[in-house]
């Protein structure tokens, strides 16, 4: 149900980018305004460590991956060479579903963000430390670390498709859930 959600999301996005090629300024300003909020269906691992999942017997299925929602806000400061700096904060929600088990996890996470372009599409790369919470049989939260990009095209003055692909570093808590790596990406719309 949720890649169908997802497919739903990549065919509005192709509509939107098709029929507004000409949207664009003459005079196109650096990137910004003053900030963006982003809207996105995103997909994404789910760390699958033993204590998360006490009850799940030998060869039993956890989910390794799950979708869902990535939301945010991003203000740009300043210039700083050719790049336009931000700060913002992504708060990304996910759910997987195996045989054996379930599994949610949370993000939260702030970014200081170099943003590439004009005010009519520009790229970006960011990092940032968050936390994340894994919820399945057990709970386990730790410190997140992140790093990626994405871009955002305005198709039309304030509406914009765009996506994100992002590494997450999360920490072992010590109990529960031990150090993984995970793939986000993301696609939707933003606002400025």
């Amino acid at each position: 149900m949720c890649s169908g959600r997802l497919a739903v999301w990549l065919g509005l996005a192709g509509v939107l980018m098709g029929s507004q090629v000409g949207a664009q300024s003459l005079t196109p300003g650096p990137p910004g305004p003053v900030f963006v909020v982003d809207a996105r269906a995103t997909m994404g691992g789910i760390p699958t460590g033993f204590g998360l999942y006490p009850s799940v017997p030998d060869g039993g299925s956890v989910p390794a991956r799950g979708f869902g929602y990535d939301v945010g806000g991003h203000v740009y400061l300043f210039n700083l060479g050719s790049a336009r700096l931000g700060i913002g904060i992504n708060v990304i929600g996910v759910r997987g579903t195996a045989t054996d088990a379930t599994a949610t996890m949370g993000i939260v996470a702030p970014q200081l963000s170099f943003n590439f372009g004009s005010s009519d599409g520009w790229s970006y790369l960011s990092v940032g430390a968050g936390i994340a919470r894994v919820n399945a049989q057990e709970t386990g939260s730790s410190s997140a670390l992140n790093a990626g990009g994405g871009a955002r095209w305005f198709v039309k003055r304030h509406l914009a498709v765009g996506f994100d692909i992002r590494l997450y570093k999360i920490a072992a808590d010590g109990e529960t859930m031990g150090a993984s790596t995970i793939v986000m990406a993301s696609v939707g719309f933003s606002l400025k």
